[in-house]
């Protein structure tokens, strides 16, 4: 596997510096000699000479790894500290776990938002334009040494257009581990997706096991091999929710595919291919979903969904209302909605210019 994705980045011998890099080890020195001040004097000749820097490389800016070095990423993942939830809301910072998740899952970067093809990571990097404008992004509102691929990589998230991203594996530990009723117990994760609960769940000390299921074959080949680090007793099933029941569950948690949000592949397992409308795939996909786990929860567990409504274009889809309205019309009772609060663009800052929070919700419902 790790040859496939290797294959996938162009790494090549030569710019693996260690177990664990971004194959831009050797022109630190030369990029940080590009600095604010340098820029202010001459904008345009200053990102020129750094996007030659970065075209002669020509690697995508994320952390790459060794197998080596993604067993210890991977160790050190599991003895880090997070922020929890506090008074239903987790804070910003639990970004840990996501380079091990964004290496492996490579399909993150060929899925496609509705509406925004070819506009990964990976596609950003390799557009000239959009390249000059994170590059624009880093000189104007980032500091220290501004160019460094870490840098680069979070503004070509903030350049034009929507991505396919990952859950953060550290707040899916802290939910996990604050709606879970029992120690020792069964996560279940109706929604794989691209590895972020499942490595968050796994890294708990409560000892949790964790089920979960997927469709997509690709996904579900990159979470078997993630879990081959994680020496866990998981259990991983590539089937679709809508016909799978679990059975003595204490926790059912996971972010779903959004109808149309996104689209992960052209299986015919996949709901966007299954379902044409939104009423299909509320009766299709969402509704027989929420009847198994109803069937495989055990009484005093909990029933939680990362859901939000959404926009294309004009056209406004509101699944949040609907979602809890069938979670009731099944048999759960709604309990409480847990925010992750969510970042903003540079200069604008969490809410502190406009007074107002900018959140996702965690919906909870018992049975």
């Amino acid at each position: 596997m790790i040859k496939q994705i290797n294959e996938f980045w162009g790494i090549t011998d030569d710019v693996t510096f260690s177990d664990e890099f971004t194959g831009y080890e050797d022109l630190h020195d030369k990029l940080d000699l590009y600095t604010k001040e340098l820029y202010a004097k001459d904008p345009k000749g200053t990102i020129e000479e750094v996007f030659d820097i970065y075209r002669g490389r020509n690697l995508v800016p994320i952390t790459y790894y060794t197998e080596v070095g993604l067993d210890k990423a991977i160790r050190q993942f599991h003895a880090r500290g997070y922020q929890a939830v506090n008074i239903d809301r987790i804070g910003i910072g639990n970004n840990a776990g996501q380079k091990i998740n964004r290496f492996i899952f490579t399909n993150m970067q060929t899925a496609e938002p509705k509406g925004e093809v070819g506009n990964s990571l990976k596609h950003k990097f390799y557009d000239d334009t959009k390249l000059k404008r994170a590059l624009k992004i880093c000189f104007e509102f980032r500091t220290g040494n501004v160019v460094r691929p870490a840098q680069v990589r979070t503004a070509l998230e903030l350049v034009t257009g929507n991505v396919v991203t990952n859950f953060k594996a550290q707040n899916a530990r802290a939910i996990v581990e604050h709606l879970c009723p029992v120690m020792w117990g069964r996560v279940y994760d109706y929604s794989m997706g691209y590895g972020g609960r499942l490595l968050g769940t796994s890294a708990s000390n409560m000892n949790y096991n964790y089920v979960g299921i997927d469709p997509n074959t690709e996904t579900y080949d990159r979470l078997k091999y993630l879990d081959t680090f994680l020496n866990s007793n998981n259990e991983l099933i590539c089937d679709v929710s809508e016909n799978y029941v679990p059975e003595d569950i204490d926790l059912a948690f996971s972010s779903p595919p959004y109808f149309n949000l996104e689209k992960y592949s052209d299986e015919p397992t996949q709901c966007m291919v299954q379902f044409d409308s939104l009423d299909a795939w509320f009766d299709g996909y969402a509704t027989s979903t929420m009847q198994n786990i109803y069937k495989g929860l055990n009484s005093d567990g909990i029933f939680a969904t990362n859901i939000a409504d959404y926009k294309i274009g004009k056209h406004e889809f509101k699944i949040v209302d609907r979602w809890k309205e069938i979670a009731t019309k099944v048999g759960f009772k709604y309990n409480t909605t847990l925010k992750m609060m969510l970042t903003t663009r540079p200069g604008v800052g969490n809410g502190r210019t406009n007074k107002k929070e900018k959140w996702e919700g965690v919906y909870v419902f018992t049975k």
